[in-house]
This record gives structure tokens, sequence and C-alpha cells, in this order.
């Protein structure tokens, strides 16, 4: 468990009470993960001396948390954020609700709207509507099996909330109408950048929309490499040696080029016993992490990859179309 730090306000001008305002807030907390299952929140009576409220306010904000299977509250222990099912799904939630509220806000302050009122306003103005029928966005994720598809669908779905489909390059040529049943099955086809022309050739007759997104990888990991000696012999490994060359462009791109470079799929299992034996270190993508962390913990190093900015901007972008569209009909 780690201590963390973090700032709960109220506002007794808002409207409503001061009960859901922290409830909510420790929700957010929770769910972007600055707080985590293990946390101890703090007492009832130091969390409601810092905010200036009635204990029994703080106790019924942690049973109503503990009701909805976020924290447990134990005498002796304290009030601990778990780790089930709800816990994973608020964040499942909120993290894609984060990157659109933070936009939103941004776009807000900048046209000089107070934004308690214009958040107060927006929920009023949601009143004015219908519900609406949850619609999921359906995406098609077109890849290679070389590449980590896993790490595209994973990121795809954080961002759009979307029902995934993946459907591997390799497969189409041999079953034309797999790819059509697909297609129909989806509201878009999402690709990327290495496979950016042939997906969009394959699909063109079928009039289908391909969006293609890409990948980067963090700068710290790029500091760390280029600090290693002249000549150290470094492997990247993905799933097959396509998704290894893909790792090992980023580094050349980046002008490091005193290391000797190995590229390797985990389908080459054979290849890849031998390798182990004159490896220095070890770059695995997220796919094949655990496996290789486990073979050769003091070598194998993640290969931390993110999507690309403008890309992530795509998919909310496509997320919040597919949900105006789905309240309009």
């Amino acid at each position: 468990m780690k201590e963390n730090q973090y700032f709960l306000q109220v506002d007794p001008q808002l409207t409503f009470n001061v009960n859901t305002q922290i409830k909510e807030q420790l929700k957010w907390l929770i769910g972007i993960g600055q707080m985590e299952a293990g946390d101890i929140l703090p007492s009832a009576s130091q969390l409601a001396d810092e905010l200036e409220l009635n204990r029994n306010t703080v106790n019924w904000v942690y049973s109503q948390l503990r009701d909805e299977g976020l924290v447990t509250m134990q005498k002796g222990r304290g009030t601990q954020i778990t780790g089930g099912s709800e816990t994973k799904q608020l964040c499942e939630e909120r993290k894609p609700m984060q990157q659109l509220l933070n936009n939103t806000i941004r776009e807000a302050a900048a046209m000089g709207f107070d934004l308690k009122s214009f958040f107060v306003a927006g929920l009023a103005y949601s009143l004015l509507h219908p519900p609406y029928p949850a619609s999921k966005l359906r995406i098609l994720l077109v890849e290679c099996r070389g590449h980590d598809h896993p790490f595209y669908r994973q990121s795809i779905e954080r961002a759009t909330n979307g029902e995934v489909e993946t459907l591997f390059l390799d497969d189409i040529s041999e079953n034309k109408d797999a790819a059509r049943e697909a297609v129909q099955r989806s509201h878009v086809i999402v690709t990327t950048l290495n496979h950016a022309e042939e997906a969009k050739a394959l699909f063109a007759p079928f009039d289908s929309k391909v969006i293609v997104i890409g990948a980067t990888i963090e700068a710290s990991l790029l500091l760390e490499i280029a600090k290693l000696k002249q000549g150290t012999h470094v492997a990247f490994v993905c799933l097959g040696k396509t998704g290894g060359e893909w790792m090992a462009n980023r580094i050349r791109e980046a002008g490091i080029n005193q290391l000797h470079f190995e590229i390797i799929g985990m389908n080459e299992r054979e290849r890849l016993n031998e390798a182990i034996q004159h490896l220095d270190k070890i770059y695995a993508s997220a796919a094949v992490f655990p496996e290789l962390k486990k073979m050769l913990p003091e070598k194998t190093e993640l290969f931390p990859m993110k999507l690309e900015k403008s890309s992530e901007n795509l998919l909310l972008e496509l997320a919040l179309q597919t949900a105006v569209k789905s309240g309009r009909s």
C-alpha cells in the first residue's frame, strides 16, 4: 500500500449535496488510478476535520462506496479500496471519461465559461433529452499476427469503450467471405500505419471507411537504451519478426546506433533459444514480456508502447460520434 497525495474539496453553493460531492471525487481518484486496490482511505474523523464536516457525513460516503463494492470497512483496519470487478469496471469507465472531460474543460475554460456553472447547465441540458439506448461502437481491427495486436486491441477498447474484433491480414487472402462478414458486423475498420495501404486496398470493394492509427514509445525508454555501452547485444522480441522490426526501427529513428541489434519473433523458438545464450538485454513487447521475464528475469525489459496522441484523439472522436448518432436514432 502506498501513501497517496490527493485533494478533496466541498462547495456548499453547488446544487447537489456535499455527501455526493465527496463520494464522486473519491470514485474519480479510484477510477483514474490515483488511489489503487489495497490503499487505505483516511479515517472518517480525519477527513471530516480536513473538510470541516460532520463525521457522520464521511461515514455515509464510505458506506455508500462499500455498498457499491469499491471499499471494505473493517474495525482496526480502516476503509480499504478493493480490487474486485466493481473497481476494475470503474477504472474502465472513468479513464475514457477523463480524456473526454479534460478536452471539454480546456475548451470551456478557453471560451471563458465558469466551469461549475457550465457543468451544472450541462447536467440540466441532458435532462431535456430522453434516455438513449446503449449502443457500443463495433470496431474491426485489421493487423498481422507478428505485431503486438493485443496492445492495439486493448488501447482501442480503452479509448472507445467499444467492442473490438481482430481480423488478421494473414487470414484474409484465404477466406474472403470471413472478411466480408466481419465488415458487415462492424461500424468502422481500424488498422495500423504498418498496414495502412494494404488494408485500404483490401477493403476498398466493401466501401468501408478505414481508420489508420499509430503507436510510439516512451521517451524514457529511448534515454535508457541510449545509455547502453557500445556493442551491447540487444534483442527486440515481439509476437513475430515484423513486430520486432517495428521496435528496432523506433530505436534507429532516434539515432541510437551503438548497439548490436537482433530481431526475433516468439514464433521463432529455436532461434530465440540460441540467441538467449549471448544476449546482454532483451526488450520485449507487452504481449511476450511475461513469458520472457519468467525465462530471463535479469535480462528482460518491457518495451512500452502507447498510442500516438493524434490516434487517441481520433478514436475518442469516433466514440463520441457513435454516441451522438445513437442519441438521434
